[in-house]
């Protein structure tokens, strides 16, 4: 069984919350509320969520790009056939 990418999942997830931060923070700037499933996203929710997201972004860049893999265990190779 193969190991799932995790780094290349957390770059993804780096973009993402970059543009989602932004766009959130641009909208929450220009006061501009969003329609959204017959609601409305009020520019002081597009605030708070603008700094959630970036606050993601920030995690997940660290995981996908700047953190270093881990060495396996001398003992976790030798159970696995390597």
């Amino acid at each position: 069984m193969e190991k799932f990418p995790w780094k290349e999942c957390f770059k993804f997830l780096s973009g993402a919350f970059f543009v989602t931060a932004g766009a959130s923070w641009y909208f929450a700037a220009i006061h501009l509320p969003i329609p959204f499933l017959g609601t409305v996203m009020t520019p002081m929710f597009l605030g708070i969520r603008g700094c959630m997201h970036f606050v993601f972004f920030l995690l997940t860049f660290y995981l996908g790009f700047l953190r270093k893999p881990k060495a396996r265990a001398d003992s976790d190779r030798l159970s696995s056939g390597a």
